[in-house]
């Protein structure tokens, strides 16, 4: 359950429009998070849509713990269309962990996916937020840039419906990172 609203509250955090305007004003327009969701292929273009990814830590008792996140989301909200969300999380206790090269298995790894979707009127509601398999893998970080590149690809059960989320061949490149410990 810790885990679970991990994921929602990362999420959460890096799709909020307030976190976006304050990236497009310091990095530009760049960064694409691209993912196949059940076979339909879906892209994020930072800037039009909500795309980041961050190194947070919190305290959990005696040790502290860092989340790895990823999110990417069409912003369905502003002009009242369909919003369609994708998520990786990595749970991990040392953030030195992702560097390039390194790669993350679920459930070895304390690594998950989401996705999210909401038709323009609210009467469609996809929220898949249990991991039933997950990879990802970092191509590419560039700390001063704040920048980072990789691959991913989870399979994500909607216990509400009984339905699962294929998200494959993913990939985000070149997109926001901020390390905030």
């Amino acid at each position: 359950m810790a885990k679970k609203l991990l994921l929602c509250l990362f999420a959460i955090a890096l799709i909020s429009c307030g976190v976006e305007d304050e990236i497009i004003s310091l990095l530009g327009e760049d960064g694409t998070v691209k993912a196949d969701i059940n076979g339909q292929t879906k892209t994020f273009t930072f800037g039009q849509n909500s795309v980041a990814a961050a190194i947070t830590s919190g305290d959990s008792g005696p040790i502290t713990v860092y989340v790895f996140g990823l999110a990417a989301s069409t912003d369905g909200v502003s002009d009242n269309s369909e919003t369609t969300a994708i998520g990786v999380t990595l749970i991990m206790d040392n953030p030195d962990v992702i560097v390039a090269g390194a790669s993350f298995t679920f459930p070895a790894d304390a690594v998950g996916g989401t996705y999210t979707f909401e038709d323009e009127n609210g009467s469609t509601t996809i929220d898949a937020d249990e991991t039933v398999s997950a990879t990802l893998s970092i191509s590419a970080v560039d700390v001063p840039g704040e920048r980072i590149s990789g691959t991913f690809s989870y399979v994500a059960f909607d216990p509400d419906t009984n339905a699962t989320y294929t998200v494959g061949n993913g990939s985000f490149t070149n997109i926001p990172f901020f390390i905030n410990q």
